[in-house]
């Protein structure tokens, strides 16, 4: 289960409505958005991650769910998907049964809340559902740290470019003002993402399955002894067990590091810059010291 949350600001913006006659409009607006991000949650669902709130705010809707999921970029980009694809499905059908059933004209304007709602939100740009498939895309191919700078830079340009121009816009009364509101939300709400955490609540998941469970799915790499640890961390997404076989500049196994290695030096001062094969001399109480670079 989880929790409703009504931003406090929803209900002065309902008054508002109810002073101009529009709030059975905004009642189908948001119910269109609960609906939206309850076909988030099921999905997440269904991929075994939880959701801890739905909030609904003046300009939308959102999710709460564990950080893990973003870490699992199949996962994410099929959950994200899942809403704008609820919210058209939904606008066709109601557009093909209300003539036939000949429904109030309200059931027409749900239907096109519904399919605008679910158009916009396909939108390539952080963080509406279609900037988390992109995302998802990029961290499945160059990793989440990398995907997430990239995504949000992307998002960030857009919305300054595309900003500008629908502001004039707005002000000659062209388009609807909340159209360039909508945009800069998004270039303020790509706060930078703590990828980091991310990785911590995947492998905290990953402990807790494999208690309960007794197995995990894995995945084997091949690494250079010298890579060092940043060039490797941005790898482990998904909720497959990562285990790296270590090789010398002459293709010779030398050992193997586990997650729980990388994990238990995420404290060490200078890790990120520490080469691979440090972590597994240190795990394996070798003659080598954990901490400068080694050429």
């Amino acid at each position: 289960m989880f929790n409703l949350k009504i931003n406090p600001f929803l209900y002065f913006l309902f008054f508002l409505a109810g002073l101009t006659g529009e709030i059975t409009t905004l009642a189908f607006s948001f119910c269109s958005v609960l609906l939206h991000e309850t076909a988030h949650v099921v999905t997440a669902f269904g991929f075994g991650y939880q959701t801890f709130s739905i909030e609904l705010f003046p300009f939308g809707g959102v999710a709460r769910m564990e950080a893990s999921l973003f870490n699992d970029p199949l996962a994410e980009a099929v959950t994200a998907l899942a809403g704008p694809l609820e919210s058209i499905i939904l606008a066709l059908l109601l557009g093909i049964v209300s003539p036939l059933l000949h429904l109030p004209a309200l059931t027409e304007d749900l239907a096109r809340i519904n399919l605008g709602l679910g158009f916009f939100n396909l939108l390539p740009l952080y963080p509406l559902d279609g900037g988390r498939v992109l995302l998802s895309f990029l961290a499945h191919r160059n990793g989440y740290k990398k995907a997430a700078q990239a995504t949000i830079k992307w998002t960030r340009i857009i919305a300054f470019s595309a900003g500008i121009p629908l502001t004039w816009l707005a002000l000659q009364k062209t388009i609807p003002f909340h159209l360039p509101i909508l945009l800069f939300s998004l270039m303020i709400s790509t706060q930078k993402n703590n990828y980091l955490y991310s990785y911590w609540a995947q492998q905290t998941r990953k402990t807790t399955l494999l208690a309960e469970e007794g197995l995990l799915p894995s995945q084997v790499w091949v690494v250079e002894a010298k890579r060092k640890v940043g060039e490797v961390l941005p790898f482990l997404t998904g909720k497959n067990y990562h285990l790296f076989f270590l090789i010398d500049k002459h293709g010779k196994i030398l050992g193997e590091v586990t997650e729980e290695q990388l994990f238990g030096m995420i404290n060490q001062d200078n890790m990120f810059n520490l080469n691979i094969e440090q972590i597994w001399a240190h795990g394996n109480k070798g003659p080598k010291q954990v901490g400068g670079n080694t050429d």
